[in-house]
């Protein structure tokens, strides 16, 4: 925080911390032996959207760059640019191995990073499931970890049928992660992403 800002009251948010979004890359072979998790070959980003033409601009040249990346012959992931109902827009990476998801994850983050709408920057989303546990509630369903820019870290979001959470799950996750990926360590920072179109 700078002295005018000091001076004035001004908290000054930090930028989003991309770098430690790889940590998950490093991580991936060790998830199923660590926790218990298999990757379903989907990522995506949340953005929240501004109005005015220079960030209109901006995520036009973004989709751009990232159509671009998946037409690389080493790329296997089919991009995908939605809506959800609460207004949000997601870029999603369908068929994507987690270094790939990763890699557009941070292309996403990084980008609008550089053109001024780090802001805009809601979490990264990486969908999972379980294979330690017996078919059958609560273990059916995803299992996502989310990467929130602006924390620089993770959490587990395990949703179920109801807007209910295995929190159970979630937690026993967490700890098993933790020596693996930067963990949040403030539940209440365990935001809960439901309808999520990842």
């Amino acid at each position: 925080m700078g002295f005018f800002d000091a001076l004035f009251g001004r908290t000054r948010l930090a930028k989003p911390d991309m770098d430690r979004l790889f940590a998950l890359s490093t991580a991936a072979p060790s998830l199923q032996d660590a926790a218990g998790l298999a990757p379903d070959g989907a990522a995506g980003v949340c953005l929240r959207p501004v109005e005015g033409s220079a960030y209109a601009r901006a995520e036009e040249e973004l989709w751009d760059l990232v159509r671009l990346a998946c037409r690389s012959p080493d790329f296997h992931t089919q991009p995908e640019v939605t809506r959800d109902g609460l207004g949000f827009t997601w870029a999603l990476f369908r068929g994507a191995d987690p270094t790939e998801g990763v890699a557009l994850a941070h292309l996403v983050g990084t980008t609008l990073q550089e053109k001024g709408f780090g802001e805009q920057l809601l979490a990264a989303t990486f969908r999972h499931h379980r294979t330690d546990a017996p078919p059958g509630p609560p273990a059916e369903g995803p299992v996502y970890l989310i990467y929130n820019y602006k924390r620089g870290r993770f959490h587990p979001f395990a949703p179920r049928p109801g807007h209910e959470r295995d929190n159970a799950t979630e937690f026993r996750l967490s700890a098993s992660l933790d020596r693996l990926l930067p963990m949040e360590k403030d539940l209440t920072r365990w935001y809960a992403l439901w309808d999520c179109p990842v």
